[in-house]
């Protein structure tokens, strides 16, 4: 072999070795292989959540809508879960494992009533939305009382509150901004209040 072939052919190796590997490495990272034959990892996804349909699902499906369309993907850093409703209805959506749930078009809570004293919160903009908070095994349930229809937010334990409900009452704010009643009990007009809702 003549010197200038092999200098050619030692170039050539020189050149096509480094993107063979970096080739390998590319198609590894890809496929989630880790050197051991049929090994690759790969993160199962959780079960899907099943859930009964919101009480008022269908007759609230148009401003379910529109809340459903302001909804984050992504929550944060909890992945979006897939949710089997019975009957069928897109208005229960989950986020993370455990799951955080918001469910839209849910019945009117136990504890809002004519008389009620019951706390309300809302999410840092005085403007509202307003929520109400019950328990629920290991998770509270924060149900925006004075938009209309009535959202609930299911936040397990595990997680902070504060980091979650910003985002999703903030969503329903955009998508309702028109308080349907008043959570002042100062209000002038009594029959406004929260409280005393026909629905």
């Amino acid at each position: 072999m003549s010197g200038e072939y092999r200098r050619a052919a030692l170039i050539a190796t020189a050149v096509t070795l480094p993107l063979l590997i970096l080739g390998l490495l590319t198609v590894a990272a890809i496929t989630g292989a880790d050197g051991n034959s049929g090994s690759g990892r790969t993160a199962s996804a959780p079960a899907p959540l099943t859930a009964t349909a919101p009480l008022h699902a269908a007759a609230q499906a148009a401003p379910c809508a529109k809340v459903l369309a302001q909804l984050p993907v992504q929550l944060g850093r909890l992945d979006p879960r897939v949710v089997h409703v019975r009957p069928d209805t897109p208005n229960v959506v989950a986020w993370g494992d455990p799951a955080v749930v918001l469910a839209c078009g849910v019945g009117r809570p136990a504890a809002l009533h004519p008389g009620s004293s019951e706390q309300v919160f809302n999410a840092g903009d005085l403007a509202g939305p307003y929520y109400v908070v019950s328990r629920s095994g290991n998770a509270n349930v924060y149900t925006i009382v004075d938009r209309q229809p009535y959202v609930a937010i299911t936040v397990p334990a595990k997680y902070q509150a504060a980091d979650i409900l910003p985002t999703l009452v903030g969503a329903v704010g955009k998508a309702l901004p028109t308080a349907v009643c008043s959570t002042d009990p100062n209000t002038p007009n009594p029959d406004r209040l929260c409280t005393r809702r026909k629905d």
